[in-house]
């Protein structure tokens, strides 16, 4: 049972990796579970998932009755010195004291950046096919203030350019796109007719 950062700190927990096909080297972090005094955690402020009420209860029900069968995905922020949930936001919420009143929850600590953690959080979520379109932006948004390029957005969450640019659009942030090439349509000029 961990209960503080230093306690963390001073674990040694070997990754475990298996190997694929094609070569692929697969990390199995679950091998990594360790149990964290749950004041030690925070969620994140990007994630575009949401549960409806109702299924908050039925997650409720589901770990009473089947155990916490999926650890709580994080990553070891040192700027906050805590662990910043990356999957697991609602198993995090039934753990605490308005439903289940654990002290102790289970969770797994990947070595990602923030930029990392945020595709990560998208990926979770879109393979489980729980995100929404507003904040699927403001996380394309997040990324691209993170610095991370176009290309790599779209490879790595799977969606294409022309998707980026509307999640850009909607998001509506100029800056989003400053040093991208365009054209001008038009020309300014005032009433008078005189270009400005």
């Amino acid at each position: 049972m961990i209960n503080t950062i230093d306690e963390y700190l001073l674990l040694n927990i070997e990754p475990v990796f298996i190997q694929a096909k094609h070569k692929q080297t697969i990390a199995i972090p679950c091998m990594g579970t360790i149990m964290v005094n749950r004041e030690l955690i925070q969620a994140n402020n990007y994630n575009p998932n949401s549960v409806a009420d109702e299924k908050m209860e039925l997650l409720r029900q589901s770990i009473v009755d089947n155990g916490f069968a999926f650890p709580i995905v994080t990553i070891y922020d040192p700027d906050l010195n805590k662990f910043v949930v990356v999957d697991g936001f609602h198993r995090y919420v039934i753990s605490g004291p308005n439903w289940l009143g654990m002290e102790y929850i289970p969770i797994v600590v990947l070595g990602h950046d923030m930029a990392r953690c945020m595709a990560a959080t998208w990926q979770f979520n879109k393979a489980r096919g729980v995100h929404q379109v507003d904040l699927d932006a403001d996380l394309i948004r997040a990324l691209i203030q993170q610095g991370v390029p176009e290309e790599e957005i779209s490879q790595h969450l799977g969606i294409d350019i022309d998707t980026i640019f509307r999640y850009k659009q909607i998001t509506g942030i100029a800056e989003l796109f400053k040093g991208a090439q365009y054209s001008m349509s038009w020309e300014m000029v005032d009433v008078d007719g005189d270009k400005l």
